[in-house]
């Protein structure tokens, strides 16, 4: 039986002849062990890329155009993949994208002169073919499959791309089977936090994971073609990607998040040279503190804070991709760090004379100041969700 089924596997595969999938190199079946040699895809998985980092949304639609003009070419040959899943797509060094292990695939009955009762042979009779994730509604009911149950495995793997979040996905396998016959994927928009998804792009996915069939797309090509048309509107001159997501974006945020770590390293830099010129009865007058813990104190403000900001200034100076996370993380320390910082100005009222509203208004202006550089990271990092995995 297994020989038989890598049998139809390899003249299935051996008729593909498309950039975006690895090609069947050889047949061989040595005694009772018979198997198929593919080419060797150097790279990583998409679930390896996705587990990783968030992708940019023009790679995004960059690679599954690829994948949705493969498949096509792939139904040319009368042939469904039906076991499309993240771990089975490849992105090579090199940057191309190459679909894996044409295992499960049904060779459909003009190109091959089987129909379904001749190949059902191969598998077990009502059986469900398939992995649970990815599965069609049909191909759950063991009802027969064609090149729509393909476009249902693709709109999952883009929706979670988008949010990086399953849109069926329950505590057990069982579960996430009911989910995809009966339940609604969550909206996109209501998933990604700031509506980083764009329009067209939520339209593409919801109308690949219609539940019917017939109301799903009928035509792989017609998804890449819808697909790149997105990504060119992306690279239109006067479109932006944050405009097409509809999210909002502080202009030119990257560049005043840094304005503002380097006005927090010239507070702690002048609390040092202020603190330092001081005198045992200076100290006294300014702070109600003794002498040597109010030099230490400020002391280990200064430092803490100009370790801060060395850090926000250096992942985000060089853009590295969980700068956005981690600085959600340690927020609440800076906050409370800042805190500290900005009701400072009001140890000096009492020596400040007629100029004590300055003090007053140094303490109203950082106060604002963690709120408005979180705001500016927001908008270089927008939040994503993390995936939930198999």
């Amino acid at each position: 039986m297994l020989q038989k089924r890598l049998d139809l596997e390899a003249r299935a595969a051996s008729t593909l002849n498309h950039p975006s999938i690895a090609a069947l190199l050889d047949f061989e079946a040595n005694g009772e062990a018979p198997y198929l040699i593919y080419e060797f895809v150097n790279g990583k998985t998409l679930r390896a890329m996705q587990d990783e980092r968030a992708l940019p949304l023009r790679d995004v639609l960059s690679i599954f155009a690829s994948l949705a003009e493969g498949l096509a070419a792939a139904l040319d040959a009368g042939i469904v993949h039906r076991d499309l899943k993240l771990e089975k797509v490849v992105m090579r060094t090199e940057g191309q994208v190459k679909m894996l292990d044409f295992g499960l695939a049904k060779v459909m009955q003009s190109r091959t002169g089987e129909d379904d009762a001749t190949q059902s042979k191969w598998t077990i009779q009502g059986s469900v073919v398939g992995s649970p994730g990815y599965m069609s509604p049909e191909q759950i009911e063991g009802d027969p499959v064609d090149h729509r149950t393909d476009i249902f495995a693709l709109g999952i793997m883009l929706y979670e791309f988008a949010v990086r979040q399953h849109p069926f996905k329950g505590k057990s396998a069982h579960s996430t089977l009911s989910n995809i016959l009966k339940e609604e994927p969550r909206d996109l928009s209501s998933l990604s936090g700031t509506g980083v998804i764009p329009r067209d792009l939520t339209r593409i996915i919801q109308k690949c994971l219609r539940k019917t069939r017939d109301e799903r797309y009928q035509s792989m090509r017609d998804i890449a073609v819808d697909l790149n048309d997105v990504l060119r509107e992306l690279a239109a001159p006067g479109q932006s990607l944050n405009a097409l997501q509809g999210r909002f974006v502080v202009p030119h945020a990257w560049a005043k998040f840094m304005l503002l770590q380097c006005l927090y390293v010239t507070i702690y830099v002048a609390a040092l040279t202020f603190i330092t010129s001081l005198d045992d009865n200076d100290l006294q007058d300014a702070f109600p503190l003794p002498p040597t813990m109010s030099f230490l104190l400020i002391i280990f403000l200064a430092m803490c804070g100009l370790a801060m900001r060395a850090w926000t200034m250096t992942a985000v100076g060089y853009r590295h991709p969980d700068a956005g996370k981690r600085f959600r993380q340690v927020f609440l320390l800076l906050f409370l760090l800042d805190a500290v910082w900005a009701a400072s100005p009001l140890l000096l009222m009492k020596n400040m004379g007629s100029f004590r509203f300055l003090a007053l208004g140094c303490v109203a202006i950082m106060v604002y100041l963690p709120f408005s550089q979180r705001t500016l990271m927001e908008s270089i990092y927008p939040k994503q969700i993390r995936t939930v995995t198999e």
